[in-house]
């Protein structure tokens, strides 16, 4: 009697099974998804444990491994400006640079970003006045487009010698003086400039905070003088298409 043969066994089939790559599809496609939201979103801790509870519970995983602390959006985008300067010398320096040349006017620019513009006072005063020259009215037109254009906040501030007002003067002292000029400043530009006002502020110092000694004719001159104070926005004009998305502003 002859033996039976064996049978022949099929070949096994090669890869995954077409539905565990449709699952593996969709769970990718999820993940992207997931990111993305992420990516554009606030999130606080409850609602963040929330998702990852769901998603967990979805793809059967037993425990979360602890990993580092995710960065919110606007952080990230926060950290990159950082970076950015807010150039505000360079136009000023051009705006004032004939004077800043005549040793007329002084710009400095300090460790944390604000422009210290120093004037002696017959740039925009007649002696013992506080109306505005004309030529110095111009040239805070154009003072007054730099602060919209960089969304800066600025001081003014009035300083005078340490001479007192003279009997029959127009203004009773030092103080009043320096004042009614700073005034005379922030008015100006709101007068003409559409500038938000909690952007500006007058002060007067008098011969409160001199910069040279007030015994010789150069040094009280010196100590004459109008200061501006400029204090660039931290705004990014360049980037206002986000404002409806992430504030960039830190205030």
């Amino acid at each position: 009697m002859a033996a039976k043969k064996p049978k022949r066994q099929a070949p096994a089939k090669v890869g995954a099974p077409l539905w565990m790559v449709t699952f593996a599809d969709i769970a990718l496609l999820l993940l992207c998804f997931l990111i993305l939201i992420l990516s554009f979103s606030t999130l606080d801790e409850p609602s963040f444990l929330k998702v990852t509870g769901s998603i967990r519970d979805a793809f059967g995983i037993q425990a979360i491994t602890p990993a580092h602390e995710i960065p919110k959006a606007e952080k990230i985008i926060a950290t990159v400006f950082d970076t950015i300067p807010f150039e505000v010398r360079k136009p000023l320096q051009q705006l004032f640079g004939e004077l800043e040349a005549a040793g007329l006017v002084t710009i400095d620019e300090g460790e944390d970003g604000e422009v210290t513009v120093r004037l002696r006072d017959t740039v925009a005063f007649e002696t013992g006045r506080a109306e505005l020259k004309a030529d110095f009215k111009a040239l805070l037109d154009e003072l007054g487009k730099i602060l919209l254009d960089t969304e800066a906040t600025m001081v003014v501030e009035g300083h005078t010698d340490n001479v007192p007002m003279r009997r029959g003067a127009i203004f009773a002292s030092n103080w009043s003086l320096a004042a009614a000029r700073s005034v005379s400043v922030v008015e100006y530009l709101l007068s003409r400039h559409d500038i938000p006002r909690d952007r500006l502020a007058a002060v007067s110092y008098a011969d409160g905070k001199p910069v040279a000694e007030n015994d010789t004719i150069t040094g009280r001159a010196a100590n004459r003088r109008v200061e501006f104070r400029i204090r660039p926005g931290q705004h990014l004009r360049a980037f206002e298409g986000f404002e409806g998305l992430i504030d960039l502003e830190r205030r």
